[in-house]
């Protein structure tokens, strides 16, 4: 066994015995890199080298896997309820329908990983790399992804009312049929991102980058959009727009204007 997972079983081995884990699914965890449905509760596995690591439908809730590598590893249908995954390495990991509400991703690598049906709800994305990640029909309901990169993501349907996406990277990004209601956008960058018949009801996007942007048949009611650029963005059939808010903003070569609403070009 590798010097850190024997440091990393000795400490999980003398915590207090009022521990949740099962320290036989542990020990075998860090010895054959695989526990499908093991009971990892509160284990400490920070910094644990776990990549390609079987983790199906494991239970890792509370655990402190802070640091871990997990590239490409298969967590499909775990518990990683109030998950410690703080700088963690899972790229191109498997993480469908976890549930991970609550769970620290804060300056994680997620990039290319597949969170399809993910429960992420109040989870920690804090500056998180999901370049090019799967987040397709994710709950994402007061989820903080301010600074995180979802360069090229796919975000199609997900549920995101009052999440946070303050200075997100969003250039390419999916989101048609998206959930947006009262998220904060402020200052995010969604050039050429798509958000197709998107939900953005009371979403505050102040000062984002909208320009190339795919708004076909969304709803923006109530939407604020001070000091956005909408340069080339595709406007057709969007619903409850009004003048007010487009007076807030600024753009050229906008595609299919609403009749009798105006945009003045930016400074």
């Amino acid at each position: 066994m590798k010097p850190l997972l024997i440091a990393v079983a000795a400490a999980a081995l003398f915590t207090s015995s009022a521990h949740a884990y099962s320290e036989k699914d542990l020990a075998r965890l860090l010895e054959t890199n695989a526990c499908a449905g093991c009971d990892l509760r509160q284990a400490n596995l920070n910094g644990a080298k776990l990549a390609g690591a079987d983790l199906r439908r494991a239970n890792l809730r509370d655990a402190d896997l802070k640091d871990a590598d997990l590239s490409g590893a298969n967590l499909a249908g775990a518990d990683l309820r109030r998950a410690d995954l703080e700088k963690a390495l899972l790229p191109r990991a498997i993480l469908l329908g976890v549930n991970a509400a609550g769970a620290d991703f804060e300056k994680a690598d997620l990039s290319y990983a597949d969170l399809s049906g993910a429960d992420l709800r109040n989870s920690d994305m804090e500056e998180t790399n999901l370049n090019g990640a799967t987040l397709a029909e994710a709950s994402l309901g007061g989820a903080d992804f301010k600074r995180a990169d979802l360069t090229h993501a796919n975000l199609a349907a997900v549920a995101a009312e009052k999440s946070n996406f303050e200075r997100a990277i969003l250039r390419g990004a999916r989101l048609d049929g998206a959930v947006l209601a009262w998220a904060d956008l402020d200052r995010a960058d969604m050039t050429n991102a798509s958000l197709k018949d998107a939900d953005l009801t009371g979403a505050r996007i102040k000062r984002a980058n909208l320009s190339g942007a795919n708004l076909e048949g969304a709803v923006l009611k109530d939407t604020i959009l001070r000091i956005t650029r909408l340069d080339d963005a595709n406007l057709q059939g969007v619903k409850g727009l009004k003048q007010n808010q487009l007076d807030r903003a600024c753009g050229t070569a906008v595609r299919s204007l609403p009749k009798k609403l105006t945009l003045l070009a930016c400074n």
